[in-house]
């Protein structure tokens, strides 16, 4: 069983326990029956004052001291629920094992003295109120309902389904097989409700449900319902012998429907779609039906076979309204908590793609999908489920790297439709940022920001493409409203630092590397940037000769010399100490480093080799990212 709660309580109040179940499989409750023989035991209902201590007396302790047992005290303690959306009851029950007698009981109450009571016996049930200093004996209620036990009945397994499906779920194109082994897409003809079928010849219920749909062809053309069978006998044939012709075994049993062969590619479409319906793992069966309205949206699955006169009820649906087709879902009538009946989410079928890495074929189902719903009309008004949908195909496009434009495109429709989401807004502007296009990039973080100015995440965000492109008196107050909110925000105050070099204020950066360094001091970035400051800096009042060296020679030690970056800023340091020999040694280690791709960092060094041949120092140029 899929079990969830559980509460045990002594039922029938003759001092054997009973437990109570819940569980996801039938039956949904029940309690199990403690026919053992009641053993020695006491049972306390404890009521507080409603004052101090509430009514009901929760997180009451009471402690029982008994005679002669090897374990003289026991414990239960009062709780307001106890596991899994459970409650257990509110006596206190003890087993006595082998206690003589009971000698007292204390009870600690919530907000008030512990309270000693003696002249409890054992086999009786108390009703113990705080300020009372005896125990009330309780009896139990008479004509109580007895616990009949019950034989119940599993039922019996069966895996086929009549699942109606809410508006809004398109059918994915699926791929068929050609005669030739190609591949083509097929769609249902627009304006004309479907009924696709998947078959294989070696399915006895598949030709059972094929032929009675062929005895009642005139009855389908007069509804306007096409019908269209899929074999999927080439997928997984493990036979000895090959499958027979299915065009022929159609032929024989009087079916005369369109038919195709169903690629691979198009039955894990189809089988996507059902499981994302009801989120169940489970593959589709032979037969499946899938019953498609004029718009080319899924009204109906059926796993297993159906009748023609179902399929004929069931296009009624087709026509009707979201709230009618909710009602027909379920097979009990009632009342919905939420009168308004929502749309199905295409969404859910591109997320079971991706889980099972089919990226392309959720971009392309997100992609039918806004082209089928693009040509309804009724859908025109819901801006916001079908700006959702391109979102969600622009960051699946942005995912795989090879869509920048599409993704470009998607996320641009996305914002026209919910200008109001930051999110939006914030993946609209990586994404133009990826394609150089710096200035949207910042004016759409910019948006996100106003959006939701609350989120520390998207001012960082546009701070750092403030950095990036080189707009420094932007991103400054930025950092430093981080900092307000936020003094111990190293993260923050090193951004802060670099900004303000290169706003030619480098005695505040300095403070602010030193700072960084004194809240986290192993942040490495910041200590190799602020012995590069102090060793190059063309100010001679802002150099510092001896802290870049041992700033710088540290940084060495911690890598083991295994880090270009630190390399060349201990040249510069032992540069600017005249220590020009060392210096070029230094250098020589960095660029010994560097990978040969990155030829303008390597040229860079050489550039300073140069220099420190001449007897020169390095004086202040672009950091050296240690990354």
């Amino acid at each position: 069983d899929d079990g969830r709660g559980l509460a045990p309580s002594d039922w029938d109040f003759d001092g054997a326990v009973e437990v109570w179940l819940t569980l996801r499989t039938a039956p949904r409750v029940r309690v199990v029956k403690n026919n053992s023989a009641a053993k020695s035991f006491v049972a306390f209902k404890l009521q507080g004052d409603g004052t101090a201590t509430t009514r009901d007396a929760i997180g009451a302790r009471l402690e029982l001291h008994g005679r002669g047992s090897t374990h003289p005290v026991r414990i239960r303690t009062l709780h307001g629920g106890e596991g899994f959306l459970s409650q257990s009851s509110n006596w206190l029950h003890f087993g006595l094992g082998d206690a003589t007698g009971i000698e007292k009981i204390i009870v600690r109450w919530p907000g008030a003295n512990p309270q000693e009571i003696t002249g409890i016996e054992p086999g009786k049930f108390y009703r113990v109120t705080r300020g009372r200093a005896a125990a009330e004996i309780f009896t139990p209620p008479a004509g109580r309902l007895p616990l009949t036990p019950s034989a119940p009945q599993a039922a019996t397994l069966d895996e086929s389904a009549r699942i109606i499906v809410a508006p809004g779920l398109p059918l994915p194109q699926l791929a068929t097989l050609t005669a030739d082994g190609g591949v083509q897409l097929w769609e249902p003809k627009s304006g004309r409700p479907t009924a696709i079928n998947i078959w294989a010849t070696w399915c006895a219920p598949c030709l059972a449900e094929l032929t009675g749909w062929s005895a009642h062809a005139s009855e389908f053309a007069a509804a306007g319902l096409d019908v269209m069978a899929f074999n999927t006998d080439s997928l997984g044939n493990n036979q000895a012998q090959p499958p027979p012709d299915p065009a022929a075994v159609l032929k024989k049993i009087g079916f005369s429907f369109p038919n195709a062969r169903l690629s691979e590619q198009g039955l894990r479409a189809l089988d996507f779609l059902q499981r994302a319906v009801l989120d169940r793992w489970k593959p589709l069966p032979l037969p499946a039906t899938f019953l498609i309205d004029a718009n080319g949206e899924v009204v109906a699955i059926y796993k297993g076979s159906v009748t023609s006169a179902q399929l004929l009820a069931d296009l009624k649906l087709a026509g009707a309204g979201a709230n009618h087709r909710r009602d027909a879902s379920v097979p009990f009538p009632g009342l919905w908590l939420d009168e308004k009946a929502g749309r199905a989410e295409p969404q859910s079928v591109a997320s079971l793609m991706l889980d099972h890495d089919e990226s392309d074929a959720a971009i392309e189902y997100l992609e039918h999908c806004i082209r089928v719903f693009a040509s309804q009309k009724e859908f025109a008004g819901n801006k916001r489920q079908l700006g959702n949908i391109h979102y969600m195909a622009g960051l699946l496009q942005q995912a795989g790297g090879k869509h920048h434009d599409r993704a470009l495109t998607s996320l641009l429709t996305a914002r026209d439709l919910i200008p109001e989401d930051h999110n939006i807004h914030k993946v609209l502007a990586e994404q133009f940022f990826e394609a150089g296009r710096g200035e949207e990039a910042a004016a759409e973080m910019l948006a996100a920001v106003k959006i939701n100015p609350s989120d520390p995440g998207l001012k960082g965000g546009l701070a750092d493409f403030y950095e990036r492109l080189g707009q420094f008196a932007k991103a400054r107050p930025i950092y430093e409203e981080f900092l307000a909110a936020d003094p111990k925000n190293a993260a923050a105050r090193y951004h802060l630092a670099g900004i303000l070099v290169k706003l030619n204020d480098p005695r505040s950066a300095i403070q602010h590397y030193r700072q960084t360094l004194t809240d986290a001091p192993r942040t490495l970035e910041a200590a190799n940037d602020l012995a590069r400051l102090l060793a190059s800096h063309p100010d001679d009042t802002v150099r510092a000769a001896d802290e870049a060296l041992a700033l710088a020679q540290r940084l060495c030690a911690i890598s083991k010399e295994k880090n270009a970056a630190f390399l060349d800023t201990l040249s510069i340091a032992l540069a600017n100490k005249a220590d020009f020999l060392q210096a070029v040694t230094a250098a020589n280690k960095a660029l010994a480093l560097i990978p040969a791709e990155d030829k303008a960092t390597a040229e860079l060094i050489r550039g300073r080799i140069k220099l420190y041949d001449a007897g020169q120092p390095s004086r202040l140029s672009a950091p050296l990212s240690p990354h």
